[in-house]
């Protein structure tokens, strides 16, 4: 019995030793580097994440996977804004933090401590919350690097992409999927409203191509004080997974975007 006691003892005494040793380091330069490992249905990989305390910023850099793109995402919680670069595209898009589904650099950081103190380092899809973000890259709208400002402009340095202005489609939006023809790539097309469209005038929509990012994360919502500790409450995982969405300009009549025909043209800075 005596002997138990010592072992738990002595296994608590190491556990605040750890976090004593893991807290000095973080806040001797405030920057942070750990990770998941994820199971995504038949993927398995290593999520990296980066936090930096005292700038208050959150790097994610999630690697290619199923029908997921590689993306490097910062989040600059002190600007409000979030830049994620796809090097499959060589494009980076930019667009305020969306604070319902994000968690800064502090809770970030609080939230792996925790479960890394409970042994648990992987995240499995099968547990998580999914959150889809709807936002579409406009083209017509490149943003120049010297506007950008402070870890930002740091993170773009690495890639030197164009940085398109990312938006949130409209909740009343009529949102299709995009389609190829058998067989083959068809260039960036232009409608003519009056020719294609029998003379009616065309909607908006946004359609869905294939292809999109993702990140992971454990987040830990609150805190409680229980028996003179803070305790953190609320814990789960979160899935953010944003599909790769364009505006399109297509016929009344139009049910699906399908890019062989010209009844839809919709905004892209590639080849079909």
């Amino acid at each position: 019995m005596e002997t138990n006691v010592k072992k738990s003892t002595m296994h608590r005494l190491l556990i605040i030793l750890i976090n004593a040793i893991f807290l000095s380091v973080v806040t001797a330069n405030m920057d942070m580097k750990f990770g998941y490992h994820i199971v995504e249905k038949k993927a398995r990989y290593f999520e990296n994440i980066e936090t930096n305390l005292e700038k208050n910023t959150v790097k994610i850099h999630t690697p290619a996977h199923n029908d997921v793109m590689e993306s490097y995402l910062i989040q600059d919680f002190r600007q409000g804004q979030q830049m994620k670069c796809l090097p499959s595209l060589r494009q980076c898009r930019l667009r305020d933090i969306d604070i319902k589904n994000a968690v800064d650099a502090g809770q970030t950081t609080e939230a792996f401590i925790y479960s890394w103190n409970k042994g648990d380092k992987t995240i499995n899809n099968a547990n998580e919350k999914v959150v889809v973000e709807m936002y579409f890259a406009d083209f017509d709208e490149i943003i120049d690097n010297i506007s950008l400002r402070g870890a930002l402009q740091e993170f773009h340095e690495d890639f030197k992409y164009p940085v398109y202005k990312e938006k949130k489609i409209p909740d009343d939006s009529e949102v299709l999927n995009i389609t190829r023809s058998a067989g083959g790539r068809v260039k960036r097309q232009v409608l003519m409203i009056d020719e294609s469209c029998n003379g009616q005038w065309p909607k908006t929509v946004y359609g869905i191509d294939t292809g999109r990012s993702c990140n992971h994360l454990k987040i830990c919502q609150s805190r409680r004080r229980i028996n003179g500790r803070w305790i953190l409450t609320d814990c789960g995982n979160i899935q953010i997974t944003s599909p790769m969405v364009y505006r399109c300009m297509c016929c009344p009549w139009t049910t699906s975007i399908i890019l062989a025909r010209n009844d839809c043209a919709c905004d892209r800075t590639m080849e079909w």
